[in-house]
């Protein structure tokens, strides 16, 4: 049975300065931190995420806890949740961010620039999944796109088959992928629709091939989609155990907790 391996990481405070931002298609930006808080930061899996402390205006200081943090939901702090890895060189932290307008993450997304500060708490805990199988299936729609980049670049020299679906507005959001031969990206465009709403992703995963007859299937989107999506997977007899699926975020709610998990292993 495969099982995921967890890691207890240092989840303390850091301090961390933007050091470079660069376009991830219309709908994200790249944004590359430095600090020597970050010399000693370790995690090991393609979903692992950090709490990210804002500031209620672009251009000011986020408020930082001091000491240890426990809820996100604490009106002193802006909090939001971030997928995280290195930079190529092994030193830096990054984080593709959704850029949007209705609240203070998406709004300091798109004004980000060298020199800005946010607080960063976690990774917690690292999480890595089996990755010697046959066969994947990754599904997410934006928020979800940096945690299927470091899902193939984890699997980049693996020999499995690898099945990606994403959910975008338009061509406009799409953006370069890892690749290889045996991965196959499947770009799913909602148009007008507002996302998290429709059944676009849904109907493009169940339209798509299962990698194997036994895949990993990993999801991160808006939550009652991926709810869809995990409860016509188990009526494809994919096995519960094999699906590692979480809501991101959900519609219509503000700092959804998008650690609340969809299954039962993740």
């Amino acid at each position: 049975m495969p099982l995921i391996e967890r890691h207890a990481l240092d989840a303390r405070l850091r301090r961390v300065t933007v050091a470079r931002v660069e376009p991830r298609g219309a709908g994200m930006r790249r944004v590359v931190f430095e600090g020597p808080d970050l010399d000693d930061l370790v995690f090991h899996g393609p979903s692992d995420h950090a709490k990210v402390f804002f500031p209620t205006e672009p251009d000011g200081e986020p408020a930082v806890p001091t000491e240890g943090f426990t809820s996100r939901n604490d009106p002193r702090y802006v909090c939001r949740e971030y997928t995280v890895r290195r930079d190529v060189d092994g030193t830096g932290l990054v984080m593709g961010m959704a850029l949007h307008e209705d609240g203070p993450a998406g709004r300091w997304a798109a004004a980000a620039e060298p020199g800005r500060v946010l607080g960063v708490y976690g990774p917690k805990t690292s999480k890595v999944p089996p990755l010697d199988l046959d066969g994947y299936l990754l599904v997410a729609d934006l928020t979800g796109l940096p945690a299927v980049t470091n899902w193939l670049g984890m699997l980049a020299d693996r020999p499995g088959r690898v099945h990606v679906v994403v959910e975008v507005q338009g061509p406009e959001e799409q953006v370069e992928l890892p690749t290889r031969d045996g991965v196959t990206v499947t770009w799913v465009h909602r148009g007008a629709t507002p996302p998290g709403t429709g059944t676009h992703l849904r109907d493009a995963v169940a339209a798509t091939p299962l990698p194997s007859t036994r895949p990993w299937v990993w999801a991160g989107a808006e939550a009652s989609v991926v709810r869809d999506v995990r409860r016509d997977l188990l009526a494809r007899s994919v096995e519960r155990q094999n699906l590692s699926m979480t809501g991101y975020w959900r519609a219509g709610v503000p700092n959804f907790d998008h650690k609340a998990p969809l299954d039962d292993a993740s």
